[in-house]
């Protein structure tokens, strides 16, 4: 819990309102689930995927 208030207090979203504070900790902790869900499926399946780059 004092991680997260030092994070409150001295980051950049510290000058916003609580409901913009709490968006973006959503935001943040939406992205870093996607990407480790991502390096999971790599990990496990990556040996049997086919991934292809398109232009």
């Amino acid at each position: 819990m004092v991680v997260i208030n030092d994070i409150f207090k001295y980051s950049a979203i510290s000058e916003l309102s609580n409901g913009f504070k709490g968006l973006a900790i959503t935001i943040f902790t939406c992205i870093i689930s996607i990407l480790f869900t991502m390096l999971y499926w790599i990990l496990v399946y990556g040996d049997s995927m086919r991934i292809s780059y398109g232009y």
